[in-house]
């Protein structure tokens, strides 16, 4: 999600101010220019991508930590994790839940 956001801002900000004139303008449709985004709904992106990101790396920590990786490992994955909270929730319901748990028993496959 961060990720998005610096690409949104990237091409507002430095893209807005470039000529685009060619001399087959007068035969172009132009496209009215899109608003951008309101700054108190850019807040509440912000926000939100925060709190899913810090919860998405703290699953990671704790779910690699009853998995038994190195610190390492764990670091780069939270890491991930923060940067990709939707994704990374998403796989963790799919894939992890039931391994965890057996873990967590002690069952074997």
């Amino acid at each position: 999600m961060l990720v998005e956001y610096f690409a949104y801002k990237y091409t507002q900000d430095e893209k807005k101010n470039e000529n685009y004139a060619s001399p087959y303008q007068n035969n172009i449709y132009i496209v009215n220019e899109t608003e951008p985004i309101p700054t108190p709904l850019m807040i509440l992106y912000f926000v939100l991508y925060l709190i899913l990101g810090i919860y998405a790396a703290k699953l990671s920590w704790y779910s690699n930590t009853v998995a038994g990786w190195s610190y390492g490992y764990k670091v780069l994955f939270a890491l991930f994790a923060f940067m990709f909270p939707c994704t990374y929730i998403t796989a963790h319901v799919i894939f992890k839940l039931d391994l965890l748990e057996r873990i967590r028993k002690g069952r074997s496959f």
